[in-house]
């Protein structure tokens, strides 16, 4: 029996290739889909995930993993190299002496890792925002969808595999440099990582 798989984007533009290489057909406004893969696009940030992939779930059968693929931005990364997210945080979640970065009941299993030497892996923080500056020390990725889409994925019992692009360098200045860089902004490449999926 097939799995179901579903691969979550939050971009259009980061979707488009990645459904013509998969050979999907678009379904309704923000979903492609042939046999058992759908590509759903989710919209940018934490919010929009959440409701998306939300109404998505209600709607739909329920996948078996779920496959959340991006950019990302990171401290000390290498620009164009691909991550495997290990555990993903909530940037901005801080309750002074109970909770920094995750909640206690939702959020916090880990996420499938590959057994690919190509593959770094990392923590990614979900923030509202592009990060600019922070005060993590160790190597971190950052992105503006993941943890949602993990809490979600906790909450109804669904795997998930994150694999994160590197678009960036803690700086927006370093961002516009490279969007013109098509290796950089190719997302295709990630079927490298799963063809045994």
């Amino acid at each position: 029996m097939q799995e179901n798989i579903l691969i979550v984007c939050a971009m259009r533009k980061e979707a488009m290739r990645i459904a013509e290489k998969l050979d999907l057909k678009l379904f309704d406004e923000n979903t492609y889909r042939k046999n058992n893969i759908t590509l759903l696009i989710t919209g940018i940030g934490k919010q929009k995930s959440a409701i998306s992939l939300t109404h998505y779930l209600c709607n739909n059968l329920k996948p078996d993993l779920i496959i959340n693929i991006g950019y990302a931005g990171s401290t000390d990364l290498e620009i164009g190299s691909w991550v495997n997210i290990d555990n993903v945080y909530n940037y901005e979640w801080d309750i002074p002496g109970e909770e920094r970065y995750s909640m206690s009941d939702f959020g916090n299993k880990k996420l499938i890792l590959l057994k690919n030497k190509n593959l770094l892996v990392a923590p990614c923080y979900s923030a509202e925002a592009f990060v600019t500056k922070t005060d993590l020390k160790d190597s971190a990725v950052f992105d503006m969808e993941l943890h949602s889409i993990a809490i979600i994925c906790d909450i109804n019992n669904i795997e998930l595999l994150a694999l994160k692009k590197i678009s960036d360098n803690l700086s927006l200045e370093n961002y516009y440099e490279n969007i013109n860089m098509k290796d950089v902004f190719e997302l295709e490449s990630f079927m490298d990582f799963i063809e045994h999926i």
